[in-house]
């Protein structure tokens, strides 16, 4: 249903397969990273060994609300991005960018998650397109603002309820900002 390849000018997306042992490998080191532990998602950091990874991937791979892809450079998995939502509220998904280590700094954080912006407005299923962004990230914040992200806090307690059981406030609030696009898209429901 999603397309299994997305073609940048520097990078490409490739979704993710089971048993792809690169693309655990990959994950492993991004997981694992000292640096960015508090960045990342604190859900993602429970899977930090190979076996649970492999775990993570096969449940990614299955899930009807998840769409994963590695970012693939000069033949190399370097990172990847996502797009998630829930299946009782679609009015908006859910970004999500990580590169490895050995590659910030080269704008491919920021190219692969415009190429999946651009991939989600193409599908015209969303109203909104959303990341949080650790109140601390300030690359991560400039890059959406490129891309054409604004800060919607009246947003974020919406989406942070029907995403996280979070009033937007609490957990979610004190820690991170939300970002948004608006598509102007009207409610597409796929059956």
């Amino acid at each position: 249903m999603f397309r299994k390849i997305i073609k940048g000018e520097n990078c490409s997306l490739v979704q993710f397969k089971k048993g792809d042992e690169k693309l655990a490998e990959m994950i492993h080191h991004i997981f694992n990273e000292k640096e960015t532990e508090e960045y990342i998602n604190p859900d993602y950091l429970n899977y930090r060994t190979k076996p649970r990874i492999r775990k993570w991937i096969r449940m990614k791979t299955e899930s009807p609300v998840d769409v994963w892809y590695a970012v693939k450079w000069k033949g190399h998995y370097i990172g990847y991005v996502c797009f998630k939502w829930r299946k009782h509220y679609d009015d908006a998904c859910e970004i999500s960018t990580a590169i490895e280590k050995n590659y910030r700094g080269l704008k491919l954080g920021y190219e692969s998650s415009k190429i999946l912006i651009d991939y989600i407005l193409s599908i015209k299923k969303f109203r909104y397109i959303v990341g949080y962004v650790h109140r601390e990230n300030t690359k991560a914040e400039n890059n959406l603002r490129k891309i054409g992200f604004r800060k919607a806090q009246r947003l974020q307690k919406i989406v942070s309820r029907q995403f996280y059981d979070d009033d937007g406030t609490s957990c979610t609030g004190r820690r991170y900002i939300l970002f948004a696009i608006y598509t102007g898209n009207k409610q597409h429901r796929l059956s």
